[in-house]
């Protein structure tokens, strides 16, 4: 992979929250190279770069971009910091015969494949966020945390100037990022109407981690049509459940899932899956929840409203059927327990008017809806 190509990729955003670094609330942290009593480091998100501005510094008066930083921590060379870029994007580094065959992306047809597609317009949606005032303001005010979150934004000028070339117009028409809309009035010739546009991203992901999907939520405050997914809709959000998973949250969507997944005092006791609304349980959702073998009890934290309430009897019933937590010849009891927003709150509007105490004590006072009891089978 060419250095160019992993600046595009690779926002310092990600590298930071790899390393388990936050910036302050000015885009400043400890720096991690030195002993810095006060933070002496300032990141700036809009150029994917940092700057130690203490003397005492090894990095000091050198400007850092992903490579530098990655290189820095891991004190190693040029060479295998790029290495170690590579497998941060795609999950592996490439060499000269992986890149032509192992894991080729293109196929004959010269369209690149769905999930390395995704991977690449996710990365470049994630960059938008930080050069993006309407996305940053918006997913402040939905206290929502992209240093810790992996948050897009469409701008939906992804096709446009540099970047309008053939294969990634044809791969946006062909996964649904783009549709032909008419003719350019400027240049002749065929233009296009973007996908959900002034949207944050959320990326789906399938059992292997792969992106299979996008979510986007509009930024605008428009009452007809605020959610989008990407046509032949797949992949979960945040992903597949651990596989060692024993209370699993269920929320009713995926900004609900988004809030809870940046509350350390919750993921560490609890796993999140995000329902697509309360009528989106999809045969993906099913069978990842059948397949948690030592699952001990479902938890549905879902709105605080009439549906929400419907919802959750109705999918208790559902999961139910499902026979998860099965172990070879052992029975096991599953419990399904509902969190009960205040009226008409959910998740995330929870955390915008309270702290995040809120959660934990609605948590600890959850009820319980119904025991299933998962007995053997076999097919």
């Amino acid at each position: 992979m060419e250095i160019n190509e992993i600046k595009q990729r690779l926002s310092l955003a990600q590298v930071l929250q790899h390393y388990g670094l936050k910036p302050d609330k000015h885009l400043r942290l400890h720096c991690p190279f030195h002993d810095d009593k006060t933070p002496s480091m300032q990141v700036y998100y809009k150029t994917h770069t940092c700057y130690c501005f203490s003397s005492n510094c090894p990095t000091h008066g050198k400007s850092l971009d992903v490579i530098d930083f990655i290189m820095y921590m891991e004190k190693c060379s040029k060479h295998e910091a790029i290495k170690k870029a590579e497998v941060m994007i795609t999950g592996y580094a490439s060499t000269n015969v992986q890149t032509q065959q192992t894991h080729k992306t293109m196929n004959d047809n010269n369209t690149e494949s769905k999930t390395a597609f995704l991977a690449r317009m996710f990365t470049y949606f994630r960059n938008a966020v930080c050069s993006s005032k309407p996305a940053k303001d918006y997913i402040k005010q939905r206290c929502l945390d992209p240093t810790v979150l992996e948050i897009g934004y469409n701008t939906a000028q992804f096709h446009h100037g540099a970047r309008k070339e053939e294969t990634l117009i044809q791969n946006c028409v062909r996964y649904g990022l783009l549709s032909p809309w008419g003719t350019n009035s400027r240049e002749g010739g065929q233009a296009y109407k973007p996908f959900a546009k002034y949207c944050i991203v959320f990326a789906l992901k399938n059992y292997k981690g792969e992106i299979t999907g996008l979510y986007f939520r509009s930024t605008e405050n428009n009452t007809d049509q605020r959610h989008y997914y990407l046509k032949d809709r797949e992949g979960l959000y945040p992903g597949y459940p651990n596989p060692d998973t024993k209370k699993l949250i269920i929320t009713e969507s995926i900004i609900d899932a988004a809030t809870l997944l940046q509350l350390s005092e919750i993921t560490k006791d609890y796993e999140i899956l995000a329902l697509y609304g309360t009528n989106g349980i999809t045969e993906e959702h099913r069978k990842a929840i059948a397949a948690l073998d030592n699952l001990e009890e479902i938890i549905f934290f879902l709105n605080g409203d009439e549906a929400g309430r419907t919802a959750v009897l109705k999918h208790a019933e559902t999961i139910g059927k499902l026979r998860p937590g099965t172990c070879g010849e052992q029975s096991r009891t599953i419990k399904i327990t509902n969190v009960e927003p205040p009226e008409n709150e959910d998740v995330n509007s929870l955390l915008q008017g309270h702290e995040p105490g809120i959660f934990t004590e609605l948590i600890n006072n959850r009820r319980h809806v119904q025991t299933l009891h998962a007995t053997s089978h076999t097919d």
